[in-house]
């Protein structure tokens, strides 16, 4: 089995209208993949229809399709596209979650050896 990068930049195969390739970065970025293929169009027309259509054309042939069953779902497929996006921010945020995590842990620790727990633990017992 092979492991596939979830941040690197794929031609969208099922999505594509010709190579994949807006398609493709339509899904790297989070648009829509019919602003990108727009914005390729007025990219294309104004550099010059040669020189735009050649990047096209290269990127079809050089980015890889986007493998089958990349992400489990949809979460995850949204978290690394906000990865890609803003990697900094994605950071934090999973420093926060990890900290609220721990946060719980310990309150749930401090709970269970506190001796309120032992007493709601005798006071359940005696309404059975």
């Amino acid at each position: 089995m092979t492991i596939h990068s979830r941040t690197r930049l794929y031609k969208d195969i099922r999505n594509a209208k010709w190579m994949g390739v807006c398609a493709g970065v339509a899904d790297y970025f989070g648009m829509t993949t019919s602003s990108v293929r727009i914005l390729t169009f007025l990219a294309v027309f104004f550099s010059g229809i040669w020189p735009g259509l050649v990047v096209y054309v290269i990127l079809g042939f050089c980015l890889e399709p986007k493998p089958e069953g990349l992400y489990e779902n949809e979460k995850e497929e949204e978290f690394w596209r906000d990865t890609r996006k803003a990697p900094d921010y994605s950071a934090a945020d999973m420093r926060r979650r990890f900290r609220d995590i721990e946060r719980r842990t310990n309150d749930m620790e401090a709970y269970m050896t506190s001796k309120r727990y032992r007493l709601d633990r005798e006071l359940e017992s005696l309404k059975d």
